[in-house]
């Protein structure tokens, strides 16, 4: 098959999972055989361009805020970056003649491009792997008065900026929380086939572990935001003044909520990694012990997860969210009650205290996202839904 590959962000450019796990399922596909094109946007280059990797990039679609810079509602330029992102991709599809279009995420480039892979007719199939679609809502009716003005402005004036007229016939959600959310933010996806993540296994090697240190090496990766909850592992810390423990938090954020934990961290053994490049984290997840997650929002997945889990990394999480259809406590990780750090607390002497079980969870850990939650398994059934979809519309 050839597949363009339509995302709003392509590595090295990424803000997290979503754009990574792309970046990994189009060189799969491409290593299967399948003709892989990508149109994504211009964010991180001066201007439009295309580059020549395994296969061809084309960096030409707007944002209608760039990143890092905080989204708005703005109808009005994100009709105007409709318009030009459907003329961009009516012309890239005329020229590359793709057998279908895979959608990944539309955050910030409006629905433009879908709009004009679904006039052009050729089959388009969507992966949902975080809520952003549930902000392309048009607004519900209400009698009062803003809202019953927003309904008008997205009903009447600026339905292009909205998804009522896309055929979401095929879609694939990442988790079931997913698809659940969704179906309540009006996306209509009743029919959506739900395909959990895997990673690439060969990337992150095992290291067997003995028994954690006097002075154990935790580790946060992902990004810096309030909802993200990393504030909560520093309160945790300050209740465990008698552990040597160093904290290595990776990622990046807005500079009120970084500015938040630096002050928070004081007189903790804290180190501020920043952003670091994802073909360099399998090393990260090697040099520490204990992996925490401790987020208190419904996270769509848990690709940090898995890949601390098949790093040998011990995991201990919250598990509102994606992650928690994987998560088991006592058995492949240790789970805590979210914004909680008393029992963060509590989960990090439990690991330090019982090493012997700490060491079969970590291997169950291992031993699940080799057996269930390689990228491997996981493109296998991507690929196996892109050929259904293409033989349903051949009929």
């Amino acid at each position: 098959m050839k597949i363009a590959i339509i995302s709003n962000l392509y590595p090295p450019y990424y803000l997290g999972g979503y754009e990574i796990l792309c970046a990994q399922v189009c060189k799969e596909l491409h290593n299967r055989g399948h003709k892989i094109v990508v149109l994504t946007s211009q964010h991180g280059v001066e201007k439009a361009c295309v580059e020549s990797q395994e296969f061809m990039i084309h960096r030409q679609l707007e944002l209608y805020v760039p990143f890092p810079k905080a989204a708005k509602l703005m109808r009005r330029q994100r009709l105007r970056t409709s318009r030009t992102n459907y003329d961009t991709t009516k012309k890239f599809l005329h020229d590359e003649k793709p057998d279908l279009v895979f959608m990944w995420s539309q955050l910030r480039l409006t629905l433009g491009s879908a709009q004009a892979a679904q006039k052009v007719g050729i089959p388009t199939i969507y992966t949902f792997n975080d809520y952003y679609m549930g902000g392309y809502s048009p607004s519900a009716f209400s009698l009062r008065l803003r809202p019953f003005f927003r309904y008008i402005l997205d009903n009447v004036f600026y339905r292009q900026i909205t998804h009522r007229n896309l055929d979401f016939s095929y879609t694939t959600c990442i988790s079931n929380v997913v698809k659940d959310t969704l179906l309540q933010k009006r996306v209509p996806i009743q029919n959506s086939r739900v395909i959990n993540q895997g990673i690439p296994i060969e990337q992150f090697p095992y290291k067997k572990r003995q028994k954690i240190t006097e002075k154990p090496k935790l580790l946060y990766v992902g990004q810096l935001h309030e909802y993200k909850g990393v504030h909560t592992i520093l309160e945790a810390l300050r209740l465990l003044p008698n552990l040597d423990i160093q904290l290595s938090i990776v990622g990046d954020g807005p500079q009120q909520y970084k500015d938040r934990l630096r002050s928070e961290a004081q007189n903790l053994r804290v180190e501020f990694l920043g952003k670091v490049p994802h073909d360099k984290i399998a090393e990260v997840y090697r040099s520490h012990d204990i992996f925490i997650f401790p987020s208190i929002w419904p996270e769509p997945y848990g690709l940090t997860h898995l890949e601390a889990m098949a790093s040998g990394t011990i995991v201990i999480s919250t598990n509102d969210g994606g992650h928690g259809e994987f998560l088991k406590h006592h058995d492949n990780s240790y789970v805590f009650k979210k914004d909680n750090p008393h029992d963060l607390a509590d989960k990090i002497q439990e690991v330090l205290h019982h090493p012997q079980k700490t060491s079969q969870i970590v291997q169950n850990a291992r031993e699940m996202v080799e057996n269930k939650l390689s990228i491997k398994a996981y493109v296998s059934q991507l690929e196996t839904f892109l050929k259904e979809c293409l033989e349903k519309e051949k009929k």
